[in-house]
């Protein structure tokens, strides 16, 4: 006589006993070799998941924004190269400085020193100073100070100091002896700028 018709030999509260017992050991044999390794293994794999998933988003989000920031790297280049034309290459450095003294000229001052220093590495730029003393009228040294600010280059006048000038002749206007920098910029061709930055490293 095999299990199956012991059991349905006896009374229903037997049989039904029997079968809460079976089915409790499949449940936990379940549980013991297939639910609870699979639960402890997506614990182990959900962070993970939730990192890619979080990836996914922000990569999605990057590709949404591509126009925009395409756009801004287009504003950004357009700018640089708008700053880069308003730095003078090595060559136009000897004209550059010509016009600046022929402004002086044009407005009517004589210049008693025009020297100009050494270059100053940055960047991708030198700084190039000029020492500048001249004489002339108050207006007529403001006026070249304007003239140079407008010039398609950038030249700063930096350190400007003026005192009246001893005159025999009272008559004439007032004149002021006034010393300033005027200080231009070059752009650093690249052998120029990692010639540049080389030294600047060595000076660490």
């Amino acid at each position: 006589m095999n299990i199956v018709d012991l059991l349905l030999r006896q009374k229903p509260a037997i049989k039904i006993l029997a079968l809460v017992l079976i089915l409790g050991a499949i449940l936990g044999v379940y549980w013991q070799f297939f639910y609870r390794p699979v639960v402890a293994e997506i614990r182990v794999i959900e962070p993970e998941l939730n990192k890619l998933k979080a990836e996914l988003s922000a990569k999605r989000d990057i590709v949404k924004e591509k126009p925009r920031y395409e756009a801004e790297l287009e504003e950004t280049r357009a700018k640089l190269h708008l700053a880069l034309k308003q730095l003078p290459n090595k060559s136009e450095i000897p004209t550059l400085l010509e016009n600046i003294s022929a402004l002086g000229n044009a407005s009517g001052l004589q210049f008693k020193l025009f020297k100009p220093r050494g270059e100053v590495p940055k960047n991708f730029y030198a700084e190039i100073p000029v020492d500048i003393q001249i004489e002339g009228r108050y207006r007529d040294i403001i006026t070249f100070f304007e003239s140079v600010s407008k010039m398609p280059r950038i030249v700063n006048i930096t350190n400007i100091n003026m005192q009246n000038k001893q005159q025999k002749d009272t008559v004439q206007p007032a004149l002021l002896a006034t010393s300033c920098n005027a200080v231009t910029y070059k752009f650093l061709e690249n052998a120029e700028s990692t010639k540049a930055d080389n030294t600047k490293a060595k000076g660490k």
